[in-house]
């Protein structure tokens, strides 16, 4: 069988995004060891990147090895629980990286740019699409020279305003990525799918 998604990282996390991917119509799979999968997969997405260092430290070479199989790849990062936003290895696994996905926190964090849209250039000049959720601000992508955004993500709960699901959101750009949507179409959807 050939995947349309295989995720790999954190296994909450993966479960969800997988399920979400699902629901929205691809075939999706979670595993923790993606080296045997690779070869019939058309996009690997790597969850919780500082939330998993074994697998940030091979990560580099495992989107390689999906690239040779014609696969596309992404990455999620939302937090560091060592708080040291440490590059080093991130650099390495970016250059081969087609779409980063990131709330904004973690952009200004991995930057330290106070302006959002700069600080998504700031990583989308080092290989990949970036793709920023930014709560009630909305959600913007940057390709290294042009910036598209949509408004809204902020959901309301018991009274409080909350920033949409990082997961939901992620599953619902790749969607629509994986079907050819375009960046505008993939960026609204994966608004909706956080809700």
């Amino acid at each position: 069988m050939k995947w349309d998604l295989l995720v790999i990282g954190d296994a909450d996390s993966a479960g969800i995004l997988a399920s979400g991917a699902a629901r929205l119509g691809l075939s999706a799979q979670v595993s923790a060891q993606p080296d045997d999968l690779l070869q019939s997969t058309r996009h690997l997405h790597a969850t919780s990147f500082y939330g998993t260092p074994k697998l940030a430290s091979r990560l580099a070479v495992i989107f390689k090895d999906a690239k040779n199989h014609k696969a596309s790849t992404s990455l999620a990062i939302d937090d560091d629980p060592s708080g040291r936003w440490d590059r080093v290895v991130l650099d390495g696994v970016l250059r081969v990286t087609d779409v980063l996905l990131l709330n904004a926190a973690a952009a200004h964090a991995l930057t330290g740019h106070p302006v959002l849209a700069d600080a998504a250039g700031i990583l989308a000049r080092r290989g990949p699409l970036v793709v920023v959720r930014d709560g009630a601000a909305g959600a913007l992508t940057h390709d290294g020279s042009k910036v598209r955004s949509v408004g809204g993500l902020a959901v309301e709960v018991g009274g409080l305003a909350v920033d949409a699901a990082g997961d939901g959101f992620d599953a619902g750009y790749l969607a629509a990525m994986l079907r050819g949507l375009g960046r505008d179409r993939a960026l609204s959807i994966a608004v909706e799918s956080a809700r």
